[in-house]
This record gives structure tokens, sequence and C-alpha cells, in this order.
């Protein structure tokens, strides 16, 4: 009897746990739950976009809908520019947001000083998570020293645009994919002229070319992997730059301008693909290029490099004092990593999406001619080859602040004609100095 009495509390004692348990679980997953979701108005491609809520509104009606507990709110009409500084004293208030968007040049800077939760666990622990369903290079955006602190929502890679009908005037054909530095060389220059007879050049190879782009085609790389130091001087950076100036050198140094571009006068010009989006519709379409056709390739490649360009990706993250890690883990997800999300970026944002399966699939393409390249310019296999292929800026503290110094530095080298491997070694001076004080 005394066994019997045993086993009858025994067991009385695990219905009771038992019970308790369904019903705390019950009560964690009913239990009123209040997402704070932080986001600016506006592009982060510095182009124009009226529905930057659209599908953010959309995804959380949808998450709502998914978890009825959990409610989202975010606080509208937050300036790009204003959008950094507004997050940190929410931060200093203890007004931390669960989920917010990232602006690239802050990802280093909030995960370096925890204002980012850092979700390699959550990544981990998630076994319908998987990072390789991203694209490297975009999901790399969201890194910070080894570690993730952000997902990728839209990305925008650089293409090169070319005005055929320009090229066919000249009997030029136009370039392969895999077409190279002394290619592009020769047709800027064989372009490049003054065709009014007034002495000054009013029809020219390329617009809006940087010594960034030679850069990266010529596979240099500014600076250390740590950021400890700048590669200025490295053979392949100082190839790129000395290489950007020979392109200006055809124009004697006289620079295209957007209106010569938008007017057929210029062959050559790389463009994002959000600017892209913003310059193809209609009006634009109508107003801007109905005198001359155009497609577009991947960038010219360099001696020592590759036909690439550089992507930047707005990525998302979680709030490193969130009292509702799962939450808020499910949202990211289902903005950053939801398909159905995710084929809404091509047709409503500026970018596409940073999901391979995402901007393979048949129903991509057909947005793709039916709202953006309606003339075939843009084709879902280039757009997919860039992404694949692309890099991204470093991730360390403090850079986008010594890349303006030294942007600046660099052009001023290129305007002023003076020596470039000196300018260069004066200006990795002073940039290594920055990057330890």
């Amino acid at each position: 009897m005394n066994k019997w009495k045993r086993n009858g509390i025994l067991g009385a004692v695990l219905f009771v746990v038992f019970c308790g348990s369904i019903l705390y679980i019950y009560h964690r997953e009913t239990k009123p739950v209040t997402l704070q979701f932080a986001m600016y108005a506006g592009s982060q491609w510095n182009v124009p976009n009226d529905d930057y809520y659209k599908i953010i509104d959309e995804t959380i009606a949808e998450y709502e809908k998914k978890y009825p507990n959990v409610k989202v709110k975010y606080t509208s009409g937050i300036l790009k520019d204003d959008y950094s500084e507004w997050l940190s004293e929410q931060a200093l208030k203890g007004k931390t947001p669960d989920v917010m968007m990232v602006l690239s040049e802050d990802t280093s800077t909030f995960a370096s000083i925890g204002l980012l939760l850092n979700l390699d666990q959550l990544i981990k622990s998630d076994d319908k998570f998987d990072k390789s369903k991203y694209y490297a290079s975009a999901y790399a955006d969201g890194e910070y020293e080894g570690s993730q602190y952000a997902l990728p929502y839209e990305s925008v890679p650089t293409m090169m645009f070319i005005n055929k009908t320009l090229l066919k005037k000249e009997g030029i054909q136009i370039p392969k994919g895999d077409w190279s530095w002394n290619e592009f060389y020769d047709i800027c220059k064989k372009v490049t002229k003054d065709t009014d007879g007034d002495g000054l050049i009013d029809q020219f190879g390329v617009y809006d070319y940087s010594w960034k782009n030679s850069v990266v085609t010529n596979g240099g790389e500014l600076f250390s992997k740590d950021g400890s130091s700048s590669n200025l001087t490295n053979t392949n950076v100082k190839e790129a730059i000395k290489f950007t100036s020979k392109i200006n050198e055809i124009s004697g140094n006289q620079k295209a301008t957007s209106n010569d571009f938008d007017t057929g006068k210029v062959a050559f010009r790389p463009m994002t693909f959000a600017e892209y989006k913003t310059y193809k519709p209609y009006p634009w379409r109508l107003k801007k290029y109905s005198k001359f056709d155009w497609d577009c390739i991947k960038l010219p490649a360099g001696s020592n490099g590759k036909n690439i360009s550089e992507v930047e990706s707005l990525v998302m993250g979680i709030g490193n004092s969130t009292k509702y890690q799962k939450e808020a883990w499910n949202f990211l997800k289902m903005l950053t990593y939801n398909q159905k999300t995710q084929q809404k970026i091509l047709r409503d944002a500026q970018g596409i999406s940073p999901l391979k399966e995402v901007n393979q699939s048949k129903a991509t393409e057909k947005i793709l001619q039916k709202e953006v390249s309606q003339d075939g310019s843009v084709k879902l296999s280039l757009l997919n080859e860039i992404m694949e292929q692309a890099v991204i800026e470093p991730k360390f503290k403090n850079y986008y602040t010594v890349y303006q110094e030294m942007d600046q530095e660099i052009q001023y080298i290129l305007n002023s004609q003076g020596d470039i491997d000196d300018g260069l070694l004066r200006l990795k001076q002073e940039v290594d100095q920055s990057l330890n004080e």
C-alpha cells in the first residue's frame, strides 16, 4: 500500500508540474507583448521613395496575424539624416528598440558599444534558419568581428549602363560581360570628341566613374583586415587610381555631367540598381531616356581583378536590451528571411532581395520585366551573377569617417594632376595615423 501510495503521490506531483508547465507556456505564448520597431523615413540609397512604409506595414500585419499576442509599434517620420542620433538618444534613455533598421555606417559602431544583440546563438539554435540562403556578400554586411549582429533586408548592387544608341552611331560593338579596362579605355577614347566644332568636348566616354570602382575591379583592398592600416601604396590600389586618372585625361579632365548622360551624350555610367529603378519608371523614362536605348553589364576588370562591384545592403538587428528575444527574432526573420516579404522588395522598394531563392524565382523575373525593366536592359541572371560575386565595404569602427577623408584627398590628387605615387604615400601616412589615434 505504501508503494502504491508513494507512486500515486509522485504521479499527482508530476501531473501538477506538467499542468503548471502547460499553463506557463500558454501564458508565455498568449501574454500581450509590444515590440518597438525603429526605422527611418525615406530611402537608404538617397533616391526618392514615397512608399517606404508599405512593406513594413504589410509585414507587421502578417506578423500580428500569426502571433496575435504581439503588437508592433514604430515612430514614423524620422529622417535618415537624424536617425543615428535619434537611435543613440533612445539607447541613452534606456528605450532601445526591440528591432531596428541599421545604417551601413552604424553597424560596427552599434555592435561594438553593445547596442545591437549578438545573433549567433539565436541563429545556431534555430534549425529553420539557414544563412546560406543569403548571398554571402549581403549576409556579411551584418557581421562585425566574426559575429552576426544584423540580417540583410534589401540589397543594391552597382552595374555599368551603356548607351547602345551612341555606340551604334560610332560603329562600336557592345562589350561583353567579361570586358577589361583596356576595352573600356579604348571605347571611351573613341567616343570622346567635340561633335559641333566649338572647341569644347560635348560627347564623353563615361560619367560618374570613381576611383573606388577601379580599386574594386582590380582586386584592391583599401585597408588591412583589422582596419589598423591602409593599403594605399599597394600595387593593385595604385594601378586603379592611376587608371582612373588615365580615364579622366581622355577628356582633358573636362567632366561629363548628369545632363550629358540624360541627353545621350555619354557612353557609360556606373549606376546602382536603386538609381536605375528611380530613373527608369514613367514619367522619368519618357522625359529622360526617350532619345537612346541602353543596356547594362558588369564593370570592366583591371589586370589584377575581376568584373565585380560593391553591393550595399540595408540591415536590421535586435536591440541588446530587449526583453522579448524570441518575438523580436521572429519579427526580424519575417522582415529579412520570409520569402513572401522579400518578394515585395523588387516591386515596392529600390533594391533587390538578399535571398538567392527570391531573386532566382520566376515570380521575381515577372516583376522585373513588368515593373522595372520593361525594355529588358536589366536581366535577373545578371543581377544574380553580380550579387554572387560582389564585395562589401570594410566593417571596422570609424571606417566611414576615415574613408570620407581619404576620398576627398584622392579626388584632390586626381584633380591636381600631381605625382600619384607621392600623393598616395603622403596620404597613407596621414590615414594610418588617423586609424591608430
